[in-house]
């Protein structure tokens, strides 16, 4: 009797631990501050991921790496999904899920030291000497006059060029140019909106989280709904226009 009793509670512990297991996932991504955060889950993604997973009782890590790589950790199952990518991922990453509420709008528009009316028209870009940085496909293919545009190793440089007159632009993702503008000094800098581009983007999980995307979907609604995406957005991101 006792043997049993003794078996039966060894099982009960190793099928709590295997629940508990299940329960903690690690979701990979490239991304920089502010929207990820590498200490503390600081940024708004980060912050918002946190949250979400943990109003369905999995305990979530986000881990940042190279973009590639977050990619194909993700794709192989190494980590279990990609925290923010477009639309359409999985034809070439077919091991990936895609959760279809928007977690994320991601803007790409124009900084300069002085207003201009650009409307988000490439177009108008011609008149003005623009930077973007290299590998970033979505300026190198709407650039209007890229033979004479300045393309640079790194966005902190980008910034500094601005900061200096080198450049009339700057191209470069909203917020995270924001938070680089802030960090090089730029106080006084302008944000050409409307944006030049505005994705919609999305989670992904590994292929063998399928059965959680419909819950997860629909938690993300209802942050939306009940305030508190706004809220982690206006701490972590609203802070930036204020500065």
């Amino acid at each position: 009797m006792r043997l049993l009793t003794l078996i039966t509670v060894l099982f009960s512990i190793m099928i709590s631990e295997s629940v508990v297991a299940q329960e903690k996932l690690t979701i990979a991504t490239g991304l920089k501050p502010p929207l990820v955060s590498s200490a503390a889950h600081k940024g708004f993604l980060d912050t918002l991921a946190v949250e979400l997973f943990r109003r369905i009782n999995i305990d979530l890590e986000v881990v940042v790496v190279p973009a590639k790589r977050a990619l194909v950790n993700a794709n192989s199952g190494v980590d279990d999904g990609n925290l923010l990518r477009i639309k359409g991922l999985e034809k070439s990453y077919p091991n990936l899920v895609r959760v279809p509420e928007t977690i994320f709008s991601s803007e790409f528009i124009g900084y300069s030291m002085k207003q201009s009316q650009l409307n988000g028209d490439w177009k108008m870009l011609t008149d003005y000497n623009v930077a973007y940085v290299r590998g970033w496909k979505i300026f190198e293919n709407n650039v209007p006059n890229r033979e004479s545009s300045i393309v640079v190793g790194d966005a902190t440089q980008m910034f500094n060029m601005l900061k200096e007159g080198h450049v009339d632009v700057a191209l470069y993702e909203k917020w995270q140019g924001l938070f680089l503008a802030n960090k090089v000094g730029l106080t006084n800098v302008h944000l050409l909106e409307p944006p030049f581009v505005r994705l919609n983007m999305y989670m992904y999980l590994n292929k063998k989280h399928k059965l959680l995307i419909p819950k997860v979907s629909r938690e993300l609604i209802k942050m939306k709904q009940d305030g508190s995406y706004q809220k982690i957005f206006n701490q972590t991101l609203g802070v930036l226009l204020n500065r």
